[in-house]
C-alpha cells in the first residue's frame, strides 16, 4: 500500500477555479507525480490534512470521478491509437514499395519517408504506449483509491 500526503484547507484548493467539478490540475500533477515514484503499487492511499469535515464527501467524489474520467480517456486514445498506427505502418510499407519504382531523387525522398513513417510507429509501440498504459494503471487505481483524512 502506497501513501501520498495532501494538505488542504479547504475544498477550494483542490477545484479547479473555473470549475468547481473539476481536480485542480497543479495537485492532479502532485498526485500523478507522486504515484509514478511507486515501482509497483498495489493499492493507493490519499492521506488529506486538515480538510474540514463537511467537504470531505465532495473531495472522494471528486478524485474518484476525475480518475475514472481520465481512464475513460485513456482507454478511448489506445483504441484510436491502434486504428493510426496500422493506417501509419501500411502508409510507410506503400511508399517503401514506391521508391523501389523510381530510380532517382524521387526514390530516394519515398525510401526516406516511409522508414521515417515505420520507426515512428515502433518508437510510439516501444516507448509512448508503454507509459500511457503506466498512466492508465495508475489512474485505474486512483479512481478506487482509499483516502483517508487526518485532522
Amino acid at each position: 500500500m502506497e501513501t501520498i500526503n495532501i494538505n488542504l484547507t479547504r475544498l477550494e484548493d483542490a477545484t479547479s477555479k473555473f470549475n468547481s467539478n473539476h481536480l485542480n490540475e497543479e495537485l492532479d500533477s502532485y498526485i500523478i507525480s507522486c504515484s509514478n515514484h511507486f515501482i509497483k503499487p498495489s493499492q493507493i492511499v490519499l492521506e488529506v490534512n486538515n480538510l474540514p469535515q463537511e467537504d470531505q464527501a465532495q473531495f472522494i467524489k471528486l478524485i474518484h470521478n476525475y480518475y475514472q474520467h481520465k481512464v475513460k480517456e485513456l482507454k478511448n486514445i489506445d483504441k484510436y491509437d491502434d486504428y493510426f498506427r496500422l493506417f501509419f505502418i501500411l502508409l510507410g510499407v506503400i511508399l517503401i514499395i514506391i521508391s523501389e519504382q523510381f530510380t532517382s531523387l524521387i526514390s530516394e525522398l519515398f525510401l526516406i519517408a516511409g522508414w521515417v513513417v515505420v520507426w515512428e510507429v515502433v518508437y510510439d509501440l516501444l516507448f509512448t504506449s508503454k507509459r500511457r498504459k503506466r498512466d492508465l494503471k495508475i489512474a485505474k487505481k486512483l479512481a478506487t483509491c482509499q483516502i483517508n483524512f487526518l485532522n
